[in-house]
């Protein structure tokens, strides 16, 4: 009979682990022992009820039976040490958070959480099923059976599994927003069960430290994958002191505002970006302007000024700005804004300090824009993390093609983006450069930004 795992040094620090609805203790393979060896540190898995004999012995238990034990085992815990992670892979995961929502906790990671389950598991009433057949065989690799061959789990998935997950989302739902530690999530984006684009749902519900990394793997549990070693260390690293403090630090934020002949208008929006306290940095870039911009931006004290010879369009100013700074986060602002605000500045850059998304993009109150959602999300006031910036490709990075780009590599490579309505607007371009020269930069504009679509549809069956 499989037993609970209860590694223990004289130690303060204690990982408290949860497995997986039909798995056991051995869901973890090796990590376990990682954590204690490397890092000195005791690790308790517990067996949850009904596991390690038969999976007949699953038929009476309810959700309620797995969180009360764990619940009771965790109350336990906390008076013995100093410092405990929770951390948990699948229902197990979603055990793990909810105990976090609940009491104090160093962190908390969870693996394959199911917030979002896949087709065919999130078709209604699918537990119904149950009256004909409570038990289905799990569908596992070679590769994967092969290195469970000295763990333990059933090899049948019970139907009442469909029913205890979705009790557990409810649950989860009403105290995400109460957990305050710093949360690791790791996901695969072919995890046949959940939908690693629910990460992304359930973190914007979440007010504390997040980082997600998201696995090209096909397998559920990553504890058995050929990445469960970088695995192992992206967890052990994650809540290491050294590195919980570099990940906790106070994000820099700087403002980058690309400007061509915008004398007229460059001033509105500096007075608002210089009132706005969010703001560690305000960087403009002139791209060849022939008119007084550059005498207008030399008007406000403390914002940084650089200059290009020649017009090198939108895209090469912004890598320009972004090349300036060490910024964390990048606050790209268009020059020619009207009814622009501190508040609406810092609306469009809070979620990305909170990690709810990778990037967030304010719409404008233009009639194109309120009329045409594709258009309306190629924004140029958008705040971003850095590094999505460098995951994009320098194909992307070419006058009006950036926005486009980044959307795509947000919601391919990153951890998402969204977006919101706000009541500012452009000056029109027809109104800046006469009716002919503004409608023939407007169409060049769209071919551009049609351009970049082709990019994103040939980078998809490339699978960039």
């Amino acid at each position: 009979m499989i037993q609970s795992i209860n590694l223990r040094y004289p130690s303060k620090k204690l990982y408290f682990l949860i497995h997986g609805y039909t798995g056991s203790p051995t869901d973890f393979n090796e990590f376990p022992e990682y954590l204690h060896k490397k890092y000195g540190a005791d690790v308790k898995i517990m067996l949850l009820k009904g596991h390690g004999t038969r999976i007949e012995d699953l038929d009476d238990l309810e959700y309620r039976d797995f969180l009360n034990q764990v619940e009771d085992e965790f109350k336990k815990s906390i008076g013995e040490y100093d410092e405990i992670i929770l951390g948990g892979v699948s229902f197990g995961a979603q055990l793990a958070l909810i105990l976090a929502g609940r009491y104090p906790a160093r962190g908390v990671f969870n693996v394959s959480v199911p917030y979002k389950l896949k087709f065919p598991f999130n078709v209604p009433f699918l537990q119904i099923l149950g009256y004909f057949r409570k038990y289905w065989l799990k569908h596992i690799s070679e590769d994967e059976k092969e290195l469970r061959r000295k763990s333990f789990h059933y090899e049948s998935m019970h139907i009442n599994g469909l029913k205890i997950v979705k009790l557990a989302n409810q649950e989860l739902n009403k105290v995400l927003s109460k957990i305050k530690c710093p949360i690791l999530t790791i996901h695969s984006i072919h995890d046949p069960l959940g939908n690693y684009r629910g990460v992304n749902v359930m973190k914007r519900k979440i007010d504390a430290l997040q980082v997600t990394k998201i696995y090209n793997n096909k397998n559920h549990n990553l504890f058995f994958s050929g990445s469960r070693f970088g695995l192992y260390n992206e967890i052990g690293t994650f809540f290491e002191p050294s590195q919980m403090e570099k990940t906790g630090k106070k994000d820099k934020v700087s403002a980058i505002i690309p400007a061509y002949n915008e004398g007229e208008n460059i001033g509105r929006v500096l007075a608002v970006l210089t009132k706005t306290k969010i703001l560690d940095e305000i960087i403009v870039i002139d791209d060849g302007s022939a008119d007084d911009t550059v005498e207008e931006v030399k008007k406000f004290k403390g914002v940084k000024l650089l200059a290009n010879k020649n017009n090198k369009g939108k895209a090469g100013a912004m890598q320009l700005g972004v090349d300036a700074t060490d910024a964390d986060i990048l606050f790209f602002c268009d020059a020619d804004l009207n009814g622009l605000t501190p508040e609406i500045v810092e609306q469009i850059i809070r979620p990305v300090i909170k990690r709810q998304y990778d990037m967030y993009i304010g719409i404008r109150n233009n009639v194109m824009q309120k009329a045409v959602t594709l258009f309306s999300v190629n924004s140029g006031e958008r705040a971003l993390r850095r590094e999505l910036w460098d995951k994009l490709p320098e194909n992307f990075k070419y006058r009006y093609r950036i926005e486009a780009g980044l959307n795509f590599i947000a919601r391919s490579r990153g951890n998402g983006y969204s977006w919101q309505k706000f009541d500012y607007y452009q000056t029109l371009k027809e109104k800046k450069y006469g009716f002919l020269k503004g409608a023939f930069l407007r169409w060049w504009m769209n071919i551009d930004v049609g351009y970049a679509y082709l990019l994103i549809i040939l980078s998809k069956r490339k699978n960039i």
